[in-house]
């Protein structure tokens, strides 16, 4: 019997249920009731002290045994299956994934591979990982192995605006570039489909209206988080980055991502670049997108300036990365190979890669 794969032979949309309040955590325990009555909470150790108090004392009020997984490193085989092998071995018939997208992304692929449901509670912006239906899946040592498409997107999310707002600012500006991507890749990645379906348009619309209000909302949001008041710039924002995020990224099949997620692919050969929060990396793709796709450089202006207040430098110099020609060559051949970067509306070689990264770093510092 043929397998059945989720990226292809079904529509994926939205988690099932999404909860973002302050607060959120009190009482959350009926709400995870619904899911399962022993659960592994698999968390970092920073991630755990922003939820311990209150998610403990929730799971104890409504009756859910629990226990923890100290989670470290990437999201990789290795870290799965101790998740995997933890669940099967002591019977869990769930999963809470807690912290940014490494933890959770390895918690719902787990949750996968055990057949039981997975609840996601963030504790920073970073990415869509807490709603997304992808775990990305690395190596040990950090370079991008693949994007495994789950079959299902999160049963549960539980996002406290106020947790997000206690994290570094720059977990949310990570984020706010990453959700941007979805208009600028999947923008381009429209422009390639001859008869686009309701769903690829859907998720196009949602991207530039993803766009517009972080445009309008997101250094409101970073200014609050400077001072961790959860604001309601910053309610709106942690929404778009995981929820409205992951929702395009589910419906937009045909449009998930281009040459900044590609790019990213063909970052994480750099050491040093595991460093560098995702959404930077992928600020940084855009950037060399829009001079692939010979934008003008009033609008490039634009966007740059954006994303300065962002505190993004969008050049390996900005990311203090080694822009040297070996590498240069390296990160564009491995890129090329991704997934995202066949999405783009023409061919794309390592050699247009490496040009659109040697144009952008000589026109950054002159912007």
């Amino acid at each position: 019997m043929k397998n059945i794969d989720p990226n292809v032979d079904y529509l994926l949309t939205a988690p099932t249920q999404y909860i973002s309040r302050n607060n959120v955590l009190d009482g959350c325990g009926r709400f995870i009731l619904k899911w399962g009555k022993r659960v592994l909470v698999s968390s970092g150790a920073r991630a755990l002290k922003a939820v311990e108090n209150k998610l403990f004392a929730a799971l104890d009020e409504a009756g859910i045994k629990w226990e923890i997984n100290h989670f470290s490193g990437e999201c990789c085989d290795e870290n799965i299956s101790i998740v995997t092998e933890k669940v099967q071995k002591m019977n869990f018939d769930a999963i809470i994934g807690v912290g940014g997208g490494k933890s959770l992304d390895t918690a719902k692929r787990a949750a996968e591979i055990c057949g039981v449901p997975i609840v996601c509670i963030p504790t920073i912006a970073a990415t869509c990982a807490a709603a997304s239906v992808l775990s990305v899946i690395y190596t040990q040592e950090g370079v991008h192995k693949k994007d495994h498409y789950l079959e299902r997107n999160p049963n549960l999310v539980l996002v406290d605006p106020q947790i997000i707002a206690n994290a570094p600012v720059e977990y949310l500006e990570s984020g706010i570039l990453d959700s941007i991507s979805k208009w600028y890749e999947g923008n381009a990645a429209f422009g390639g489909i001859r008869n686009p379906d309701i769903f690829a348009s859907s998720a196009v619309r949602l991207a530039l209206l993803l766009n517009e209000l972080m445009e309008k909302h997101a250094i409101d949001a970073v200014q609050a988080v400077k001072n961790n008041q959860a604001a309601d710039s910053v309610v709106i924002v942690a929404d778009l980055n995981i929820y409205l995020a992951a929702v395009i990224q589910s419906i937009g099949k045909k449009t998930r991502g281009a040459v900044a997620h590609g790019l990213h692919a063909g970052l994480s050969i750099i050491p040093e670049s595991h460093d560098v929060l995702h959404g930077f990396k992928i600020g940084y793709g855009i950037i060399v997108q829009l001079i692939m796709e010979k934008t003008p450089i009033e609008e490039i202006k634009r966007i740059v300036n954006f994303f300065r207040q962002l505190d993004l430098e969008p050049s390996f110099k900005g990311l203090k990365l080694p822009f040297a020609p070996r590498v240069i060559q390296e990160v564009a051949e491995k890129s090329i190979l991704s997934d995202p970067m066949q999405n783009m509306p023409f061919k794309v070689t390592a050699e247009d890669v490496v040009l659109a990264m040697e144009k952008a770093e000589a026109m950054i510092e002159k912007l």
